[in-house]
């Protein structure tokens, strides 16, 4: 049964959908997600174990690296995937108890299903403190509160330990962070996860100030220059990020930058999803920043012990799962043997 394509549901049809989706505080049997960011969504759904049975159908599946969730459950390839613009009535066309999406939405698909009578439940998931919060919220409603306060313990013991490493440090290290977009920069806002890892890192994110936007802006080589970076870090979020640090570190323009110079031009880890963004590898994300920043303060941090927590904590992986689905997908310049 292939919903991707919108199309309108009868109004019978609907009246029933209302019935059966009465707000309720029993937890949902029938979840979808939806939306641009549903797989950052369905990352952090998908660390309650009870509900990744009871997802019905997610909104895209991965972000051009591997569709992760297969890993978590085998019933995924099955299982219908929505365009990420789908209109309300083709969410509606499944019969969901709960649908979770990104706030931004709640003034658009959310708000029509809120209509229809169904219930929705929304996440930030743009901060650590977001993350805290959202976390909390999704342990109450899928009724697994004890879960939600271990992975929250899991985030704010990485939080304290990245503060730990960096305290001390006699300097902060300046810090450019660019996403390579073909042979363009861009750099994020100065709200956005990718900042707050440098800061919570200890370091000084340079481009504060250059993008007072809501998203990605483009910066010249001249900019770059400007700032003159010590260590510049680059993401790639849809091929492995090797190529366009091997371009950058190549490139005599970027030779000539203190990071160039010190070999300060490092590629943020990847497996299935770049360790930067505010999906649930931000934990991951901020480790491997703290050590690269300052690695005479690291001590004996592993990142491939931290990785393998990770996915241990968020998602029941033993050393086996981790070496055959994880581990081979890793790149970037992660310090994983």
């Amino acid at each position: 049964m292939n919903l991707s394509r919108s199309r309108s549901v009868p109004v019978a049809a609907l009246v029933l959908i209302v019935a059966a989706s009465a707000h309720s505080q029993v937890p949902p049997a029938r979840i979808i997600m939806g939306g641009r960011a549903a797989v950052l969504v369905a990352d952090a759904v998908y660390a309650f174990p009870s509900a990744r049975s009871r997802v019905i159908t997610v909104g895209g599946g991965d972000q051009g690296l591997g569709t992760f969730l297969q890993e978590l459950d085998p019933s995924y390839p099955s299982k219908p995937v929505l365009d990420r613009n789908a209109a309300a009535e083709v969410y509606a066309a499944y019969r969901p108890d709960l649908a979770i999406f990104k706030s931004a939405l709640k003034r658009g698909v959310g708000g029509a299903l809120e209509s229809l009578g169904i219930r929705v439940h929304y996440l930030d998931l743009e901060t650590p403190e977001d993350y805290y919060r959202d976390l909390e919220g999704l342990g109450r409603i899928l009724g697994e509160p004890s879960r939600a306060a271990e992975l929250v313990a899991y985030y704010k013991g990485v939080v304290e330990t990245a503060a730990r490493i960096s305290a001390g440090a006699s300097r902060k290290p300046r810090v450019l962070v660019v996403q390579a977009v073909g042979d363009a920069w861009e750099v994020p806002p100065a709200s956005w996860m990718q900042t707050r890892i440098v800061e919570m890192a200890g370091g000084v994110p340079v481009w504060i100030g250059a993008n007072p936007g809501e998203g990605w802006a483009r910066v010249g080589l001249e900019q770059v220059a400007a700032w003159n970076p010590d260590v510049l870090l680059v993401i790639d979020y849809r091929r492995g990020v090797d190529e366009a640090v091997a371009r950058m570190r190549a490139d005599p323009r970027f030779s000539l930058l203190a990071a160039g110079k010190s070999g300060m031009i490092r590629g943020f880890p990847q497996d299935f999803f770049s360790w930067d963004q505010p999906d649930t590898r931000w934990a991951l994300g901020l480790l491997w920043t703290v050590k690269t920043l300052h690695p005479d303060r690291s001590g004996t941090l592993s990142l491939e012990a931290e990785a393998r927590r990770f996915y241990r904590v968020l998602y029941g992986f033993d050393d086996a799962a981790f070496d055959r689905a994880v581990r081979p997908r890793l790149t970037g310049d992660h310090g994983i043997r």
